[in-house]
């Protein structure tokens, strides 16, 4: 091993090179690996600015234009100083992290990463069931942020609201176990251990219940109140700050099968967070209400939009007519909602970064496989800005709830970014998928396969996302007899809404949580072939993944689904856990679906929000 005398030099010599060029080699990635041809990691085209062909964040061997001579990069868990080869020529200590070969603070070098683990989130409450109304007896559910700590020391964790200081230590603990048994352990004053999960409860209303249970957190939350917003208004939003890198989830509400309508998202760092977005919400099928939300990162900030449906305004928030620009402006941590009408299509364009999310209150999704739908279910994700967006996708699917295991029939939900996209597909798409999309346009179709869309160039990006259907009537076993009732037998999961990530922004690694009060959890993965053929997976609790299909006759993608838990048994015994860790030489995606009686959630369980093109769009009405 190289001493650390040697590995200071190289990384000066390496920042006095980059010092040479006035402007970085936008096709070389900013954290010290050259872009590849399509099959390294990355796929489609060239790389667009910053961005990055193997995988992103996680980043093996190699040198940008400043370093290659010398061959110094980073690992792909940000940890180690490597050379050409990816041999370790120095650990960071664990206060710092790699960036461009070199050891620089940790929470710095997660910033300039781009990816989803981050340092500083804002977390605002989601509407729920019957939001649309003033108040509801459900209003109130418990909200709750779950933060894996992906680095080798303690996360001391911070978390305000509306300029109130709030003591994690009261609020936050380390899940153990699933099912019943899941215990919580309160946060240690040091913080989150190395390599573990914490639940942050957030808030609840007491009291708030539905007729098969409570919806109140299982432990005291930071706010008993209802802190969502009502209708079209204003409001605040959590921020969790950490001193070291951790990953963030969010769920409302939390408590497994007797919440009956959980929904979940991937929470992206305020670093990530862009300025120009192009807005999707779920369909409106259903008898809840669509809405979108905005969170601002810094006071002072402008938003325009010009959405495609007139959304209604609210106290202290103005209508929003369609197409028409509309000016709003928010303070730091504060929240502007709106509720009533589709927002997808809508253009928006910032002065500082902003934060968006969406959903709808009460979804209902049926398919050729779940015919009737199911019991509905809220859904809410936080969506990338454009420059995030991928010009190639994989429709992975999801793990099949149907008794006789066949696939199930999922439906895919696409927003075009660009006038005149034009889409490939591997294999051939069902008659109803979209051959072309236009900027704003949405298009929805239905299929049982597993498939690769992608665009002609890296100029016409698009968002590709999928639902989980309704419960099926006849299911696999998997739920948890928690509610009795008479004549039902298990209806594992229910309607769910989520992103999908494209695999120019996978990773090579992930430390993420499991919901422990889900019957039933699942993976998603999908692996990108790279130079030597595709890489192997390991998951902590189960080893190598096996199972894999391939996508179409292109070769690139191989997807696989693993049970991580069934009915409340694990794979194996170290699978009985919230806290689970996924590697690979290689770049995948994960996508994490919990599933339980009439009730199921589902995230993305990391990636990368690095730029990977340079489309804007200006909010012009039209």
């Amino acid at each position: 091993m190289r001493s650390r005398l040697a590995c200071l030099l190289v990384a000066l010599l390496s920042s006095a090179l980059a010092g040479c060029s006035a402007t970085a080699d936008l096709n070389n990635d900013p954290r010290g690996k050259p872009s590849a041809s399509s099959d390294a990691g990355g796929v489609g085209g060239s790389p667009g600015p910053g961005s990055s062909a193997s995988g992103g964040l996680d980043i093996g061997a190699g040198g940008d234009s400043s370093s290659s001579a010398i061959g110094t990069g980073c690992s792909a868990d940000m940890r180690d100083v490597v050379d050409a080869e990816g041999n370790a020529v120095e650990v960071c200590p664990p206060e710092l992290g790699c960036y461009q070969g070199q050891c620089i603070p940790a929470c710095e070098a997660a910033v300039k990463a781009g990816g989803s683990i981050g340092c500083d989130y804002l977390a605002p409450s989601p509407p729920f069931f019957e939001n649309q109304l003033t108040r509801s007896r459900y209003s109130g559910a418990c909200h709750a942020v779950f933060l894996a700590n992906t680095w080798a020391r303690h996360a001391r964790i911070r978390v305000e609201r509306a300029g109130e200081a709030l003591d994690p230590t009261r609020f936050a603990y380390l899940p153990s176990g699933i099912g019943p048994g899941t215990t919580y352990t309160p946060l240690p004053a040091e913080g989150i251990p190395p390599g573990e999960v914490a639940v942050l409860f957030l808030s609840h209303l007491p009291g708030v219940s539905t007729s098969y249970g409570t919806l109140e957190c299982p432990r005291r939350p930071a706010v008993l109140d209802d802190v969502a917003v009502h209708r079209s208004g204003v409001g605040k939003a959590f921020q969790v700050t950490s001193d070291t890198p951790v990953s963030a989830y969010d769920i409302m509400p939390y408590g497994g099968a007797i919440s009956f309508l959980p929904s979940a998202s991937l929470l992206l760092p305020r670093s990530t967070w862009g300025t120009n977005y192009y807005a999707l919400a779920p369909h409106e099928e259903g008898a809840g209400a669509l809405w979108m939300m905005l969170v601002a990162a810094e006071d002072g900030t402008t938003v325009e939009l010009v959405p495609r449906a007139s959304l209604p305004g609210g106290d202290g928030v103005p209508a929003a007519p369609a197409n028409v620009a509309t000016q709003v402006t928010l303070g730091a941590g504060e929240i502007v909602q709106w509720v009533g009408a589709d927002p997808s299509g809508a253009v928006l364009q910032s002065s500082k970064p902003i934060g968006v999310w969406t959903g709808n209150t009460y979804l209902q999704v049926a398919t050729d496989t779940s015919p009737g739908g199911g019991g509905q279910d809220a859904a809410h994700q936080q969506i990338a800005p454009i420059r995030a967006l991928g010009s190639e996708y994989v429709g992975a699917g999801v793990m099949t709830r149907l008794r006789n295991e066949a696939a199930e029939s999922v439906v895919y939900r696409l927003l075009g970014v660009a006038d005149g996209t034009t889409l490939a597909w591997d294999p051939a798409p069902p008659v109803d998928a979209p051959m072309t999309l236009d900027a704003g346009e949405v298009r929805e179709f239905e299929t049982t396969s597993l498939f690769s869309v992608r665009s002609q160039d890296d100029e016409h990006p698009f968002m590709l996302t999928h639902y989980m259907p309704g419960a099926p009537s006849s299911t696999r076993p998997g739920c948890v007899d928690e509610i009795p009732l008479p004549g039902q037998s298990c209806a594992l999961g229910d309607e769910e809404w989520v992103i999908q990530l494209p695999p120019r922004q996978f990773l090579k690694r992930y430390v993420f949580f499991t919901d422990p009060t889900y019957g039933t959890t699942s993976l998603v993965l999908t692996r990108v072939k790279g130079p030597n053929g595709f890489a192997e997976v390991n998951l902590s609790c189960l080893g190598e993944v096996t199972g894999w299909q391939p996508i179409g006759s292109g070769g690139r993608f191989e997807v696989a689904h693993v049970d991580l838990s069934r009915g409340f048994v694990g794979a194996t015994a170290a699978c009985e856990t919230s806290q689970h860790e996924a590697s690979s030489a290689g770049a995948f995606g994960v996508t994490v679906w919990g599933t339980d009686f009439f009730a199921s959630y589902g995230y993305p369980a990391g990636g990368n929000v690095e730029s990977i093109n340079d489309v804007v769009a200006p909010p012009i009405p039209q």
